[in-house]
């Protein structure tokens, strides 16, 4: 990529909670200097400044066809953050443990293969130097009865993350995964309040420097790893998965 040109990158799921914290840190901390923007969801407030926005369906090929003829022919930045579980989920579930195979494969599909097909499509266009972000989870490293198919959907983005970081290194292209722990999204708005407060009981509490004292995590907290994978700062980090948990997987109880 040229001194003088533009660098650009595309966050998925853009208009989401850590989507939207991601974008905003990446133009902010300069590293970037446009954003593509692509979500299912129109965004609900302005993007800012060097955010463009598309609507695509990533699990519609010719969608995800017509995103990638829209692109420059150079990326310097990828974050994959779309993930979760569709809310209602595709057909009714009786049992956690044992989901429909609908749901296990549009949970599989949604947090491994989106990522997958989009990834492949714009493989060539990643100049030498770039970085790939994918948002992974807490659940992919430890056991999450409460939901096996996301953990292991995440389990094995991770696995492929960590080859795909071995077959771009020789193009000077960088693959990382942060995995947020407890953050308050559509996603758990979906669930219940109630529940997510029950979920992150049993958490570290750590605590931040007077005068500030412990509080829930957000999404920018999310961004910031992200924003720093991505930047030139973290030039030599590769491979790598980087909890931003508040410490739950320190002494969490499998769930």
């Amino acid at each position: 990529m040229s001194a003088d040109s533009p660098a650009v990158g595309l966050v998925t799921a853009g208009t989401g909670g850590i989507g939207r914290a991601v974008t905003e840190e990446l133009l902010t901390r300069g590293v970037v200097d446009r954003l593509v923007v692509v979500d299912v969801s129109e965004p609900t407030a302005p993007l800012p400044a060097g955010a463009d926005f598309c609507q695509c369906d990533l699990r519609d090929p010719g969608r995800l066809a017509e995103l990638v003829a829209g692109l420059p022919t150079e990326l310097s930045v990828l974050v994959n953050v779309l993930g979760g579980e569709r809310r209602p989920p595709v057909v009714p579930v009786d049992d956690v443990a044992w989901p429909p195979p609908e749901v296990w494969d549009d949970i599989i599909d949604l947090n491994v293969s989106a990522a997958y097909r989009l990834t492949r499509a714009l493989a060539g266009r990643l100049a030498p130097g770039a970085a790939v972000c994918n948002v992974s989870s807490i659940a992919a490293a430890m056991p999450w009865a409460v939901s096996p198919a996301y953990g292991a959907a995440k389990a094995a983005l991770e696995h492929w993350s960590s080859s795909l970081a071995v077959l771009l290194a020789p193009r000077a292209v960088r693959v990382n995964l942060v995995r947020p722990g407890f953050v308050w999204s559509r996603q758990w708005a979906a669930v219940d309040r109630a529940e997510f407060e029950r979920v992150v009981a049993d958490r570290v509490v750590l605590r931040e420097a007077p005068p500030h004292t412990s509080r829930e995590q957000t999404a920018a907290d999310i961004a910031a790893a992200v924003a720093f994978l991505c930047s030139a700062d973290a030039r030599h980090v590769t491979g790598q998965a980087i909890n931003v948990d508040g410490g739950a997987t320190l002494v969490r109880a499998a769930r």
